[in-house]
């Protein structure tokens, strides 16, 4: 018996083959983009009145940080804190962090890869203290798993809190309010758009 081959299905098959080989590619180039890309939290401050604690440098008042700065610490927090009031970021790890302050304000910065990334927003009482007795167990990433993980009391209602995510090289996709309580969040990478990475963000 002679099969004899079909010229249709075998070009539909090589083609098949190629747009696999294509779709492995940019999987891996996507892979690879996404995790060469760095993910910066920035927090600021309304006031220059604040002292600022910058690990491996000390304490600064918040109006003589200057231009942007940008620090290579022992410990990726920083910490900004007046009349007992404490706003900081806090991170097992990062690439850097940058402090500086404008006429009005001070903000403070961390960076890290976009990969297992996590950053600490705290706003409690206290001062660098309450962040510095706790860094030990961040950088374990042990904090978490503890009976209740806390950098001090919570200031109650009155003082409001407002996230923003804004990131100028990436297209930022999603948008939800949060109420307290902890949550998951998905961001996951959903190609290119107008030459810019699309990271999208909802509440799983």
């Amino acid at each position: 018996m002679v099969v004899k081959a079909n010229p249709t299905l075998f070009n539909w098959l090589r083609s098949e083959i190629k747009i696999g080989v294509i779709c492995i590619v940019l999987f891996s180039f996507m892979v690879s983009y996404a995790s060469a890309q760095n993910f910066t939290v920035r927090v600021t401050i309304n006031n220059t009145d604040n002292r600022v604690f910058i690990p491996g440098v000390g304490e600064r008042d918040s109006r003589d940080l200057g231009d942007i700065t940008l620090y290579n610490p022992p410990h990726f927090y920083l910490a900004s804190y007046l009349n007992n009031v404490l706003t900081g970021l806090v991170a097992a790890k990062g690439e850097y962090i940058r402090a500086y302050n404008s006429t009005a304000n001070h903000t403070l910065e961390i960076t890290q890869g976009i990969q297992r990334s996590r950053i600490f927003l705290v706003f409690s009482e206290g001062d660098y203290r309450n962040i510095d007795k706790n860094i030990g167990l961040i950088e374990q990433e042990d904090f978490l798993s503890q009976i209740s993980p806390s950098f001090a009391y919570g200031l109650g209602v009155l003082s409001p809190i407002k996230v923003v995510l804004e990131y100028p090289d990436i297209d930022l996709v999603g948008g939800f309010s949060l109420r307290r309580g902890d949550y998951k969040l998905l961001i996951n990478y959903q190609g290119v758009s107008g030459n810019k990475p699309v990271v999208g963000i909802r509440i799983v």
